[in-house]
């Protein structure tokens, strides 16, 4: 039953598992199945972890992230003016880090520590290079350091045989080429967005795109000979691939849709376009029937429908008048629907063939040892087999249609807009100039969600996010005050009105964005009512017991989520399981912005007290939640679930992000979800940058604090090490 169990290495549920798992919710609602034996199935497939099961995704989680945190700390350190320290001893911190790691690695060399510690000597390295050219000051260009650290890293990736180090060479590849041949951007994504690309010379521009092409074309040749005779090893696993996949179509389609936006130019790249399409067609050739992979369909879709808005652009937008503006955007409205629509139809197509990503033979193992355990009927897991792929949608086709969908909704905001100033009604607006038009918009957008078309349901999802900004901006068009009270009330114009919106639209993506948004205005509401009503202590209070109150619904919520789903309102259940944190997730951004966003939008109102009380009021729910939890003898996290809150709490009394987001990845590996732990540590390591630039703190104090949060983080793994049994008793361990 290996196949089936928990991964030995991070202590996750199998994607068998955890697809599996995720039928079982409209088994709950329709009562074929109680929560309590969803939850004796999710603990068999490893979905709620038991001891050993956290010892085993903990011990790497903490030594990771604590070796990260060193590693940063020590970049921060270097980066920290300490001209009063000799240059040996400066060299010492930081080759004294690089040595400590080698014997971390030498000494557990095949376990998983010594796999970070190997990572993180390689991250070393580059801050160790830095350091060499900022002391000596030796006159060497930016991209000679990269080719150095790359050349360490390469004989690391041969060693260590993982993606991480694998990833972090051919990034730095990619910076030293950046770095080389152009000067005028700072970021690979300054690249992407610009034009810098087609002011290479045309033979270089095509040798480094044939490169990136054949390192593609080599690792997805590995990997599907990895996948075929040996699924488990390392080069079986598939986010590399895309990850290469999507910057190599990202580069191809910005230089095309340069190409299609200027055609009249004489600085065209004819053959990078020919190369763009034979790329798209071998693509969907490979990816739709010969190796099935959604998520490259999903990534060509994008493409294409970027080049198509270029070309609809530079075709109907011959003037910019009323009547050219109008058809070019209808003309986009639908392409980027029909490109959606078309996504959900090969994904219906491909789920119809079998669970997308899936070993047929090990979903089938899995639910025969189910039926075999008496947790599954013959019936519920023919329910399951019927319903359950073509309604599992992917995290990545999920992003993609919200981005197309706000897209979409922006030109059908843009377009009524334009229809509203044609007929002279924007001269003097009124709640019945978006208003009503939203309201018509919604009713639609309604009647096309309900719609089992995909491409009306695309629209629907469109227009429905269209009717709700247009909703919010023809409310706010009517208040009249001053900087903050203007801000504040239309925080608490936005409530009722997404309350209302994601009741009365029947999808769960659109349901989550609001609860998002529902979360985000009903803090940032708080806190200015607070700011203009309640002295700073008092209003400080105030805000900490509401985001307090809002964490304490959200673990309520978790905790008793299966529960729910059998209720009336269980469609509610998941955007408020994942739109309550995503909405808290804003709230630290906004936090750690303060500063930026007070000089550039707002220049009398000051966000500086709400990381504070956002930060207090995380900590307060956590501890208040897990005492709840211990009193009533359900805890989420087994015997530590208490330490957990204290320490995530602690952490978010100084950074609210760091604490939320450590207290994110404990709930990825409750909810067995690897998307959510994906999304938890893409946060993290966004809201530590964000923390680097904008954070009123010395740069040495950021650096102690990442240097002492490493080591508190890596002995936290010994804690956990020593408390939590590597072995408990039982019939089964999922493994």
């Amino acid at each position: 039953m290996r196949e089936i169990g928990p991964d030995g290495i991070t202590g996750m549920p199998s994607r068998t598992a955890a697809y599996l798992c995720r039928q079982l919710g409209h088994l709950v609602k329709s009562g074929s199945l109680t929560p309590e034996t969803c939850e004796r199935i999710y603990m068999f497939c490893g979905i709620r972890p038991s001891d050993n099961q956290w010892r085993q995704f903990l011990i790497p989680v903490l030594c990771f992230l604590g070796l990260l945190s060193l590693v940063a700390g020590a970049v921060f350190f270097v980066a920290w003016n300490w001209a009063w320290l000799p240059k040996m001893a400066k060299f010492a911190l930081a080759e004294l880090l690089i040595v400590a790691l080698a014997v971390v690695v030498w000494w557990r060399w095949y376990s998983t520590l010594a796999r970070s510690a190997l990572l993180a000597a390689g991250l070393g390295f580059g801050a160790l290079f830095a350091l060499y050219g900022q002391i000596y000051q030796t006159g060497a260009d930016s991209w000679e350091l990269f080719r150095a650290w790359l050349c360490v890293l390469l004989p690391l990736a041969l060693i260590a045989r993982q993606n991480s180090l694998w990833f972090c060479s051919w990034l730095v590849a990619n910076l030293a080429f950046q770095l080389y041949y152009t000067t005028l951007p700072t970021s690979l994504l300054d690249i992407a967005v610009s034009d810098s690309f087609i002011r290479l010379p045309t033979t270089v521009l095509h040798g480094y795109l044939s490169l990136l092409a054949a390192c593609l074309i080599l690792r997805e040749a590995l990997a599907w000979r990895a996948i075929t005779h040996q699924p488990e090893s390392w080069l079986a696993s598939r986010w590399f691939s895309r990850v290469m996949a999507g910057f190599l179509l990202l580069l191809l389609t910005t230089i095309v849709a340069e190409n299609v936006s200027d055609w009249h130019s004489t600085n065209h790249f004819t053959s990078v376009t020919v190369g763009w399409v034979i790329t798209l067609l071998a693509g969907y050739y490979l990816y739709r029937y010969r190796y099935v992979d959604l998520c490259m369909l999903t990534l060509g879709i994008a493409s294409l429908t970027i080049v198509g808005c270029a070309l609809l652009m530079q075709l109907f937008l011959v003037v910019y008048d009323s009547g050219d503006l109008y058809l070019t955007g209808v003309l986009m409205i639908l392409w980027v629907v029909a490109n959606g629509s078309i996504l959900l139809k090969w994904q219906r197509k491909l789920a119809e063939k079998g669970s997308i990503d899936l070993a047929p033979a090990r979903l089938t193992l899995l639910t025969e040892t189910l039926l075999q355990q008496g947790l599954l009927s013959a019936s519920q897991v023919q329910d399951i087999q019927q319903r359950g792929h073509a309604s599992d949608l992917p995290w990545y086709m999920r992003l993609a249609l919200s981005v197309g969908g706000w897209v979409a909704a922006i030109i059908t905001l843009l377009l009524m807009a334009l229809v509203l100033y044609s007929a002279d009604l924007l001269d003097e607006p009124n709640a019945a100039t978006l208003v009503l038009p939203s309201l018509m918009l919604a009713v639609i957008a309604r009647g096309l969600l309900r719609s089992g078309r995909d491409g009306k349901y695309h629209l629907g999802l469109a227009w429905a996010i269209a009717a709700t900004c247009g909703l919010i901006f023809g409310v706010m068009l009517q208040i009249q005050s001053n900087d903050v009270s203007f801000i504040m009330l239309s925080s608490l114009c936005a409530l009722p009105i997404l309350v209302m919106m994601a009741v009365a639209m029947p999808d769960r993506i659109y349901r989550f964005m609001a609860m998002t948004a529902l979360t985000f205005f009903l803090v940032l509401a708080g806190y200015l009512l607070a700011r203009l009503y309640l002295s700073p202590a008092t209003g400080r209070v105030a805000v900490s017991i509401l985001v307090a109150a809002v964490m304490f619904l959200w673990l309520w919520i978790v905790s008793h989520q299966l529960r729910l789903q059998t209720r009336p309102y269980a469609n509610a259940v998941h955007p408020l399981l994942y739109g309550i944190p995503a909405g808290l997730m804003l709230l630290s951004f906004l936090g750690i912005n303060a500063a930026f966003l007070s000089d550039f939008f707002w220049p009398v109102v000051q966000f500086s007290l709400l990381q504070s009380a956002t930060g207090t009021g995380i900590a307060a729910g956590l501890v208040l939640s897990a005492l709840s939890q211990r009193r009533s003898g359900q805890p989420l996290f087994s015997l530590f679930t208490l330490p957990a809150a204290f320490i995530c709490g602690a952490a978010a009394l100084y950074a609210p992000g760091l604490g939320l987001g450590l207290w994110l990845i404990l709930m990825a590996r409750y909810q067995g979800s690897q998307g959510l732990l994906v999304v938890s540590g893409g946060f993290m390591v966004l809201y530590v940058i964000g923390w680097y630039y904008f954070l009123d703190v010395a740069l040495l104090q950021k650096s102690l604090l990442l240097l002492a949060g490493g080591l508190v983080l890596l002995g936290l793994a010994w804690g956990v090490k020593k408390v939590l049994p590597a072995q408990i008793g039982g019939a089964r361990e999922n493994a």
